[in-house]
């Protein structure tokens, strides 16, 4: 569950899914994989691997086929019996097809029309519940959006491009800027970023003095709840999973 947090974070998080499905992510293999231009990009905005878009789906593919008294490796099985020992090859609606005669028309249809050929995400709360286990956001946290580098002269600098939707974002922030100051105060060295804006609540309005294209500018950052879930256990953080819910966790792990 730790290994799948931030995997889950990056895909159901990212801008770019308002962009691209996961069929169009996988045409940009050959500009992100090997043939990367040096042209700046802006793949925090437009880009979600591939890798991490699929297995994410793939848990929740698994876990709604599951509540169908079924399974990804069954269906998976499917596909290697009909293609892979065949040796026959197979393009993307031949997939659809196979879920289709797997799990019956109604359910294929409506997992690639919503999660493949468009870029919708499943409702994961109601499919981790089904193995007892919890997913949460930390509303509390207050959220910033940008991520920071000391420069080597005191100062705080952008090291990637901002996500649309951010409050770094929307305070018109941007990769390259180096933060001087913050409500009137040098930029903090002594302890993390993250560290340093848990001394804010959400909803706080911070004044930000930085410098771009060495011109001095200012702008404000109000800030939001931090977005990024923890999935866990539910006996770790709720109370005790049902008989059901740890039938189904030790099905869906193999595990003894």
């Amino acid at each position: 569950l730790r290994g799948v947090t931030g995997t889950f974070n990056y895909v159901w998080n990212s801008p770019a899914r308002k962009f691209f499905n996961p069929i169009e992510m996988s045409y940009q293999a050959p500009f992100v994989d090997a043939a990367t231009s040096v042209d700046p990009v802006n793949r925090e905005n437009t880009f979600i691997s591939y890798y991490s878009y699929g297995s994410i789906l793939g848990l929740a593919l698994d876990l709604s086929l599951r509540e169908k008294d079924l399974n990804l490796d069954d269906y998976m099985k499917q596909v290697w019996k009909s293609y892979g020992k065949t040796e026959k090859s197979y393009v993307l609606k031949d997939l659809h097809s196979a879920l289709n005669k797997y799990a019956g028309r109604e359910f294929g249809d409506a997992f690639f029309d919503r999660y493949i050929y468009k870029s919708g995400m499943p409702n994961y709360e109601s499919l981790l519940k089904t193995v007892g286990v919890t997913i949460r956001q930390h509303s509390e946290r207050p959220f910033f959006g940008a991520d920071m580098e000391l420069d080597g002269d005191g100062n705080g600098v952008i090291k990637s491009n901002t996500q649309i939707g951010t409050p770094a974002y929307a305070s018109g922030l941007d990769k390259g800027d180096v933060i001087t100051a913050i409500n009137g105060s040098a930029f903090p060295t002594d302890r993390k970023f993250s560290t340093y804006l848990e001394t804010f609540k959400v909803g706080d309005t911070l004044k930000i003095d930085y410098e771009r294209d060495g011109i001095s500018r200012s702008t404000s950052v109000v800030l939001k709840p931090d977005p990024e879930y923890s999935i866990e256990l539910m006996e770790n953080k709720e109370s005790a999973p049902s008989k059901k819910q740890l039938s189904q966790r030790k099905e869906w792990l193999k595990s003894n």
